[in-house]
């Protein structure tokens, strides 16, 4: 296979960074199309200088002999469907998590053995990669995880789960980072905190690893935080904050009081960096690792670390389980 010839399902913003990690790559976008009577994918045609545009997805995957694979980048409420249709093709596909809101959702793709991966792009940082080398080089840790999502409650009534839509769509990128560094995770117990209408408006967790770590999670939402993982053994720390780059630290300097600073510090030793590699400070982090993974997909290789649909269905249920919800299939 000499050229790879990819189709865009989506035009917006999210479509603009995937064109630019593709080329990179080495891809060539030969087809888009977006939501049927949309001038956008018409617009994104012409700038980007796709060959075909087509006027609706059934176009698109009617066509589908001339493409090597598919991205689907679109609201997450559509994805679902349209992801659906692709699979019917047969065609290796690279879809933005997390795929869909419910885990009962996505239940039937699990076995699939469709070639799908899920755009969990952090996986591809260099700093998570490292994260993961020292927690299979030593497993005998203590984790914390921290995501500061801004959750507005809506609902007038506790079951109501609109307000943790941004949970479900965004907190799921940590969630998937920590188990891909940690491992399979279980859960153990959960406080979680509402405000009079019944909005759950934060939460705290145990949780442990499939090796035994302990992870403490805590989502605190709306907190001013920053997103942050961080990986402690005797005398040592792996800190993710925010998970763009880490830093490293052995030991503790002890600094004793002095007239100007009248009280004892505690200053970790700061040891070393691990910093995203050099393309993803041109384009979106974790994308252009991603391209090339999907490329790998497409020629029958694999794709690690990219996300599969099993994955996307287990960080889920995890964040199900978290919240306290049983949710069924979207009506």
């Amino acid at each position: 296979m000499t050229e790879i010839r990819v189709a865009m399902i989506g035009a917006g913003a999210i479509a603009e960074f995937h064109v630019a990690a593709l080329r990179e790559a080495e891809v060539k976008v030969t087809g888009v199309a977006s939501s049927p009577g949309s001038k956008r994918a018409v617009d994104f045609g012409k700038r980007h200088e796709i060959d075909s545009v087509y006027r609706d997805v059934p176009a698109l995957l009617s066509d589908s002999a001339k493409f090597d694979g598919v991205l689907v980048a679109i609201p997450i409420p559509s994805t679902l469907g349209v992801l659906r249709q692709v699979i019917a093709t047969g065609l290796p596909t690279l879809v933005e998590k997390p795929v869909a809101y419910r885990s009962a959702d996505i239940t039937d793709l699990v076995e699939t053995s469709a070639p799908v991966i899920v755009g969990y792009n952090r996986r591809f940082y260099e700093p998570v990669i490292q994260a993961r080398r020292e927690a299979m080089r030593d497993a005998k840790l203590i984790a914390h995880l921290v995501l500061p999502d801004n959750v507005s409650p809506t609902g007038e009534k506790a079951g109501e789960t609109d307000y943790l839509i941004p949970f479900f769509a965004n907190s799921v990128h940590g969630l998937d980072l920590a188990r891909y560094v940690l491992g399979d995770l279980k859960v153990h117990n959960v406080s979680r905190l509402f405000d009079p209408n019944g909005g759950m408006t934060g939460l705290a967790a145990m949780l442990t690893a499939e090796s035994g770590a302990p992870l403490q999670f805590s989502a605190n939402w709306g907190a001013p935080a920053n997103f942050s993982l961080t990986l402690d053994w005797p005398g040592r720390r792996y800190d993710l904050r925010p998970f763009e780059e880490a830093t490293m630290y052995e030991g503790m300097e002890v600094l004793d009081p002095t007239p100007e600073t009248p009280v004892r510090r505690y200053v970790p030793r700061k040891v070393g960096t691990v910093k995203l590699d050099y393309v993803d400070y041109r384009l979106k982090p974790g994308f252009t690792a991603q391209a090339s993974a999907f490329v790998r997909l497409i020629r029958g290789e694999d794709p690690a670390p990219a996300a599969r649909l099993s994955d996307a269905h287990a960080i889920l249920k995890l964040a199900e389980e978290l919240v306290g919800l049983e949710l069924g299939p979207q009506a």
